[in-house]
This record gives structure tokens, sequence and C-alpha cells, in this order.
């Protein structure tokens, strides 16, 4: 099969008129990403179905979810439950195309479909793979689902390379396609005044903004930022620090370990109570992107990710990017993103950029946000994905 990464044949290049196609997500349907390319693809006239381990809540009408049976049930038992489930669920919606977000429990169940079920694209998640080189089990799911896919879909160049060396996948059936920033964010006037949304998340009004920009989670080094904070706040008066706490997990396992987190990252904000605020209640993606609009400088620092879209959001948004020194961040760094990076030990180095880092100057804030406008802009990445789709349901 041609691949669109090296520049021959692009995938799909067919009339507009085409026929909608039947799209079966494998998907956490409370996932933000889950949820924005279903909107997305039945917005541009596809049927979409989402097949999800957890009960994904309130959706749009737009897109149909099933959740897989027997929650709270045995492991096992569950899981034998729901592969019979999910074929039936293929057989109800006759796909053209399957497409596996995560190589955790939906890789897992998309094992349970006959191959011939339709074409299947799975999209790692940097999370799992890191997972996956600790954990014999995870590991043999991963390799497993991505041997089987027609097309890897990964969202940094550094995955696609770990994909094609670790799990043996040629290179001529990975494409590498961010998730890219919605056109209505990139849209939105940036020099709205701040002053509105501050107050309503108690900021004060003439503060220099730091927002933690991903859920509070050990993944994300929220206790290190907490720490480096406090750290930075003894000598710059200015700083105001805002954490969020993001989604909650619909895994019981997993909530019971956020609340733990939680507890030690409160624990250290208290040391600056007055100068960090957290965020409880989830917000949207209009009002995360407001947020952010009204902060200086944005932080994100995993030990491991992709090409995160919360991070484009804050560069489109004119936030000065603290980043931890990573590969796919490296890649941002080299298309041209004006970034920080912080190579470990995380707690030093993120101190030190916050006791001196100011807001981008407007010529800066302009250039971000013209890049991202011009690389990562929503449509275009919906667009190509639907091209891959159509590529892949050729006769």
């Amino acid at each position: 099969m041609p691949n669109p990464d090296q520049g021959r044949q692009r995938p799909g290049n067919g009339p507009a008129s085409a026929a909608p196609l039947r799209i079966l997500l494998l998907a956490p349907a409370g996932s933000a990403h889950t949820r924005r390319w279903a909107n997305d693809l039945a917005t541009r006239g596809h049927t979409v179905s989402v097949c999800s381990w957890h009960d994904p809540g309130p959706y749009p009408a737009d897109w149909r979810v099933e959740t897989a049976p027997a929650a709270g049930a045995w492991w096992p038992w569950r899981a034998a439950r729901a592969a019979s489930w999910l074929r039936r669920e293929a057989r109800r919606v006759r796909p053209d195309i399957i497409h596996v977000h995560s190589l955790g429990v939906h890789g897992a169940m998309s094992l349970a479909l006959p191959a011939q079920t339709a074409p299947c694209l799975i999209t790692p998640w940097g999370s799992e793979l890191r997972a996956a080189t600790r954990h014999p089990g995870r590991a043999l799911v991963a390799w497993l689902t991505l041997r089987r896919a027609a097309w890897v879909v990964p969202t940094s160049h550094e995955v696609a390379g770990h994909v094609e060396h670790r799990y043996r996948i040629p290179r001529s059936r990975i494409t590498t396609l961010s998730w890219g920033v919605p056109d209505a964010l990139l849209g939105a006037q940036n020099d709205a005044d701040p002053g509105p949304v501050r107050a309503r998340y108690g900021i004060p009004a003439g503060a220099t903004v730091a927002l933690s920009i991903r859920s509070t989670a050990e993944v994300y080094r929220t206790h290190e930022i907490a720490a480096a904070f406090t750290r930075a706040a003894r000598v710059r008066s200015d700083l105001f620090l805002v954490v969020l706490a993001g989604h909650r997990p619909a895994n019981a396992e997993a909530r019971r370990a956020q609340h733990h987190y939680l507890a030690r990252v409160r624990k250290r904000m208290a040391e600056r109570a007055d100068r960090i605020i957290l965020i409880e209640q989830p917000l949207s993606q209009a009002e995360m992107f407001d947020l952010m609009r009204a902060s200086h400088l944005a932080i994100s620092v995993p030990q491991s990710d992709q090409r995160s879209s919360s991070v484009l959001e804050a560069a489109a948004a004119g936030c000065r990017l603290l980043l931890s020194d990573i590969a796919p961040y490296r890649e941002l760094a080299a298309d041209g993103l004006l970034t920080d990076l912080l190579p470990d030990p995380l707690e030093a180095t993120l101190a030190d950029a916050l006791t001196h880092a100011q807001p981008l100057t407007s010529d800066d804030r302009q250039a971000n946000r013209e890049l991202i406008d011009r690389t990562e802009r929503g449509s275009v990445k919906i667009a190509q994905l639907e091209q891959l789709y159509r590529h892949l349901t050729r006769p």
C-alpha cells in the first residue's frame, strides 16, 4: 500500500460526492479525542458508531454509543461477554472501516472481531505504548493489534518510529497524523479581555498566570509542577498557578488512584494556597481555550507523550510553552513552534523557568498562531483521515 508520509500516492483522493462511510470507533467514548473525531466525522456526513468499554455519560445525538455489557462484573467474565457483544454490534453496523483508539482494553476488544469484518486502523496512545514496555500482557495486546491492523496512525514521528522498530510494522503502513486544533478555536479572538475569565476562577487580575494544561495525574507530573511553583513563588510575587483536576475516570481503580494523587497535590499546593487554584470541575473545550487565552505560561511536562492537542491549543492561544524535553516536543520545536524545553531533574528546571519566564511578545504569539493555523488546522486533519479511510475501503 502507498504511504502518504513518503510523498507517493495520497490515500483516497476521490470525488467530493463519494458515498458516506459507516465508521465503527472502538474507543473510550468519554475521551475528548474520541468525541471530537466522532463529531467531526458525523458532521462530514458519515455514520459513526462508538463501541466503548466504559459508560460515556451524556453524548451528542448525531453519533451512536454502545457500552460493553456486564459493567462491574468479574473482569474475565465481562471480557467474554464483551467479545460476543462486539461481534453482534459489528454485524449490525456493517462498518466500512474500524478505527481503534488506544492499545489497552479497546485494542484487546478489536481482537474479538473476525479479520475480514472491515479494514482496521489503530491510533496508539503514547502512555499505553510506554506501559507495554513494562508489562508482558500489555505488550502482547499491543503486538497482536498492531500486527493485525491495516494501518497505524500515531500523532508523532517518535511514536511512528517506535511502532516501526519495536513492533516491526512496515513504514508503508504508518501515517503520522496529529489531532490538530479545531477551526473554531483558531477563529477565536485572541485579543479578548482576559479579565472576566480570570474573575470567574478567582485569578488575580494583574498576575502572571501559569496554567498546568493537563489533568492532575502522576503521568503528567502535577505534583512536581506544584513543587516547582512553590520554589519559584518564593522569589517572584507576581506568579499564580492554575491546576486542572480534569475528568473523573470511569474505572473505579483509576478513580481511587486519582483521589490519592489529588490528595498529594493538594498537600503541596497548601504551601502557597494564596497563589494556586485547583479547578475541580471538568472544562469544555471552549472553556479551556478561554482559560488558555487568559494565561501567560502553559505547562506540560510528562515523561512521554505524542503531539498533544492541548499543547497545540495553548500555543494557538498565545501562551509561552514550558514543556518537558522529550522527543515529540522536540519535534514541535523543530517545526518552528516557540517552546522552552525543560530537561530532568524537572522540579529544578521548571522552578528556574517559572522564576525567569516572561509572556511571549506579540510578534512571537503571532508567529506561533500562524504556524498552528498553517500546519495544524483541525478540518485539514480530519479530511486527511477521511482520505485514508477511503483509500483503505477501495475495492
